[in-house]
């Protein structure tokens, strides 16, 4: 995985693909600034760690992707806690295809800069305690990636992670809290914004 002087490097071209996320990125910044490498990706780090998610698009149909997921009871993108992956990319597409079912050859990463480590978005969310695995409060730092999805629509979600799988159209998701302003970010990253397709 990734040192903390790799991750800020990544961090400064991100904010120069996205500049407009400069500031919603100064948390993650600074939890790399006062932690060491073998924490930055320890689950029991209640300081936070670092997760990554997968943004699956299906450019046919202008859908999303969601998951309902039983930890904590909310439709949101395929994702979860780093493995040892060999690259953040790996393990975003390895939680992917372990929640979705999708295959890998029918997931394709839409890189955002020369480097495909470079997330397509950055979020740092609080996640409450959970007792029941003996968990503090804590921070996800979280990397997410886009992915082009190219598949026939067959697969089966792992049952164990969720409790239900649905294609949205990204218009029903522009007035909503959670995804919003990601939503935006896709239809401009994928030229939707000229009302040609909705």
């Amino acid at each position: 995985m990734y040192t903390i002087p790799q991750l800020l490097d990544m961090l400064n071209t991100y904010s120069d693909v996205f500049p407009e996320d400069t500031q919603n990125c100064e948390p993650f910044r600074q939890y790399l600034l006062r932690n060491n490498e073998r924490q930055i990706y320890d689950r029991k780090n209640f300081d936070g760690h670092i997760t990554t998610s997968a943004f699956i698009i299906d450019t046919r149909t202008n859908e999303i992707l969601l998951l309902h997921h039983k930890s904590l009871n909310r439709w949101l993108q395929p994702g979860g806690h780093t493995e040892g992956d060999g690259t953040l990319v790996a393990s975003a597409l390895r939680e992917a295809v372990e929640e979705t079912g999708i295959s890998e050859s029918e997931l394709t990463l839409l890189p955002v800069a020369d480097n495909s480590d470079v997330p397509f978005d950055i979020d740092s969310h609080y996640i409450p305690p959970n007792p029941k695995k003996n968990e503090d409060g804590h921070t996800h730092h979280d990397l997410r990636y886009l992915f082009e999805y190219t598949g026939n629509n067959v697969h089966q979600y792992n049952t164990e992670e969720a409790l239900g799988l649905r294609w949205i159209k990204l218009e029903d998701l522009l007035s909503d809290d959670t995804f919003g302003a990601v939503v935006r970010k896709v239809k401009t990253f994928l030229g939707l914004n000229q009302g040609t397709a909705t």
